[in-house]
């Protein structure tokens, strides 16, 4: 799905989608008293699309955390399930063989952002190996 296409999805389930120029590195947030999700405006558009993943998984489980710390239950689950959500795991043994596991080419080629494509390594494919 596109950015604008999920923007839809999330208006559909309810969720309100806004973006705004938000502070430092914060790229977007899940407000759940409003059900609303911001999206820092300034962001290519993958990079959009990963965050709205990334914070509707947040809604799907009423998270309610407000500080995004990377190494908490909550946060590892939801990175998880968003590379899970944005990444085929045939698509990336293809690019990962094509590229020779060079990250960046890696998400040009998915679609995704360098982290997602991190998280997925990190944390997707390790559980496929162990199934």
């Amino acid at each position: 799905m596109s950015y604008g296409d999920m923007r839809r999805f999330a208006d559909s389930l309810g969720v309100a989608v806004c973006s705004r120029s938000l502070p430092g590195e914060l790229e977007g947030f899940y407000h759940a008293p409003t059900n609303l999700i911001v999206i820092d405006r300034s962001m290519d558009y993958t990079m959009k699309r990963c965050t709205l993943t990334h914070e509707l998984v947040h809604w799907s489980h009423g998270d309610s955390t407000c500080v995004p710390v990377i190494h908490t239950r909550i946060e590892n689950r939801t990175r998880r399930e968003t590379a899970t959500l944005l990444v085929s795991p045939t698509d990336y043994a293809l690019a990962e063989t094509m590229y020779e596991g060079d990250v960046a080419l890696i998400a040009l080629e998915l679609d995704v952002t360098e982290q997602v494509v991190k998280d997925y390594q990190r944390l997707v494919i390790p559980r496929l190996t162990h199934v």
